[in-house]
Formats: C-alpha cells, sequence, structure tokens
C-alpha cells in the first residue's frame, strides 16, 4: 500500500516537518531536533531541506559545495526512520526562499500537512523573509526556543507553535573552526558525516 493510500485508509493526513538549512555541515543538534519535534508532534516524516542559496546569510561567507552539504545530510539521517535529504532547493537552484519550497511541495502532495521547523533565532527574524505572509497558507511554524532569545511583538503577527526542545549547544560555525584548529569533533555530529568531512578533505 502506497503511503497517501495508508493515509487515507486510516483517515487522516500525513504530517510532514520542514527542517531547512545550509547543513554546512550538519550535525547532532539537527538531529535532535528533528527527533524531538516529530515526536512531539506526531509527524510521519522530516525533510532536510539543503539550501542552494541562503541569501541571508550569502554575504556573511561562501558556502560549501550544495551536492557536498546535500551528501552530508543524506548521512546524517542514513538508518533514521522517516527523516529524508530533500535537494528540492538545490534542484530549483538560485536563492533559497522558504515560500516558494513550501509552495513546490504543496503542488506536488496538497494532500499532506506541512509544519516548518525554526528556531527562535531564525523566528525573529521572519518578518523579513522574502513572502513572509505567504508562509502559513502552506505550513504550520513550528519555533524551537532558545536561551536569552525573546520573540517581540512584531514577531507575534505568525501563529506560531512554540517548543521549548533540547539544548544542544552546537553550530555549523564551532564544527568549521574546530576542524580549522585541528580540534575533535565526534562529539558534534554524526560518525558517518565526520568520516566524509576528513575523507574529503572539507573545511581545512
Amino acid at each position: 500500500m502506497s503511503p497517501v493510500l495508508y493515509y487515507v485508509f486510516v483517515g487522516r493526513k500525513r504530517k510532514i516537518g520542514i527542517l531547512g538549512g545550509s547543513f554546512d555541515p550538519p550535525h547532532l543538534g539537527h538531529i535532535a531536533v528533528a527527533e524531538f519535534v516529530a515526536s512531539k508532534r506526531d509527524l510521519d516524516e522530516v525533510l532536510f531541506v539543503v539550501a542552494n542559496i541562503q541569501w541571508q546569510k550569502a554575504v556573511e561567507r561562501e558556502m560549501l559545495n550544495p551536492d557536498l552539504r546535500l551528501e552530508m545530510v543524506k548521512l546524517a539521517v542514513a538508518g533514521k526512520d522517516s527523516f529524508y535529504a530533500s535537494n528540492l532547493e538545490i534542484e530549483r537552484g538560485g536563492d533559497s526562499v522558504t515560500v516558494e519550497t513550501l509552495e513546490a511541495l504543496h503542488d506536488s502532495d496538497s494532500e499532506a500537512e506541512y509544519e516548518l521547523i525554526i528556531g527562535a533565532d531564525n523566528a525573529t527574524t521572519m518578518s523579513t523573509w522574502r513572502r513572509s505572509e505567504e508562509i502559513e497558507k502552506y505550513a504550520k511554524i513550528i519555533v524551537l526556543e532558545r536561551p536569552g532569545i525573546q520573540l517581540s511583538n512584531e514577531d507575534k503577527e505568525f501563529n506560531f507553535v512554540i517548543l521549548d526542545g533540547p539544548r544542544l549547544d552546537i553550530s555549523s560555525a564551532e564544527i568549521r573552526s574546530a576542524i580549522k584548529a585541528g580540534d575533535p569533533i565526534d562529539h558534534l555530529v554524526p560518525k558517518s558525516v565526520m568520516d566524509y568531512i576528513y575523507q574529503e578533505g572539507l573545511y581545512r
């Protein structure tokens, strides 16, 4: 029985979480967030959508080639039931715009329910995102609280579902710096991702 037919049979829509980002590189924090939200929100699957060009960060630094980042995400989610790496934004090319991704997903499966997973830091800037006012047409917005970040009244124009998620102090920037310094990263990324980074000589 196909997934769509199964959910019709059981009388409910598929719930799909969308976790987008540069994943430069993906780390254990990304996996922990996806597992936490999937459990709390009863998600049937989570798509890790790899950004082609993350326009908000493009002026800060040059990101690793998107195909390499996609490969690392595939390694990170391998063996994780219902977690999938998506190349949707890479295939589309150009800047990665969240609402365009949600539109494309909705067009491909309008019967599914989508939930966009973001951190509180991203929630505070959502009003500056391109066509941000259209996002809730396609998805609920799930926000993971972070220490020291308060949502303002302006942010509350969105109907956020706020969760007090896992507090893992891990960032991709920290991992890149550790690699350059020759420090260990085995406690920060899945082993498969670590092996790939070393094998390909990334972030040196």
